[in-house]
């Protein structure tokens, strides 16, 4: 079983190897090494038997047919909107047109700021290094902490 849920994970299983992953980790006869995936397949277990309940479709467009609003904009204020619009095209150009630099630029000697020592040059890679894993799990946190908002919605899909 090892074996073959290396193989799915690889996306290399056949059908009915797939069969068999789903009934072993659905079966109370699991390896204890391998109870971790066990919640993974019966996930899939119970999403299969899921239905959407028989008037969903015709009560969702219900509800937002009812909460509907047509709003209809006035020809004055069309003409402002786009008034306003090629004003921030306008500004917008202005702000990023590459203005003529500076004809004899400072020269940076760059050689400088090097770093000979192999041991300093390994830490300051470790720092950074560190310093992205750190950012990106943040981004991780809070994507979970988003998804997690997500969740109270599913009532409505049922």
């Amino acid at each position: 079983m090892k074996n073959l849920i290396e193989k799915y994970f690889k996306g290399e299983t056949s059908l009915q190897e797939e069969v068999e992953l789903k009934a072993y980790f659905n079966s109370n006869k699991v390896e204890d090494s391998l109870t971790q995936y066990q919640p993974l397949f019966q996930y899939f277990e119970n999403e299969k038997g899921l239905e959407l309940s028989a008037g969903f479709e015709k009560k969702l467009f219900g509800e937002m047919e009812d909460k509907a609003k047509i709003v209809q904009m006035h020809s004055w204020r069309r003409r402002l909107v786009r008034v306003a619009a090629v004003a921030a095209v306008f500004f917008a150009a202005y702000l990023f047109i590459d203005r003529p630099s500076d004809p004899n630029p400072p020269v940076v000697n760059w050689s400088a700021y090097e770093i000979d020592d192999e041991q300093l040059a390994y830490e300051e890679t470790l720092k950074a290094l560190r310093l992205l894993s750190s950012k990106l799990n943040k981004g991780k946190s809070k994507t979970i902490k988003e998804i997690v908002k997500t969740e109270p919605v599913t009532k409505y899909l049922n």
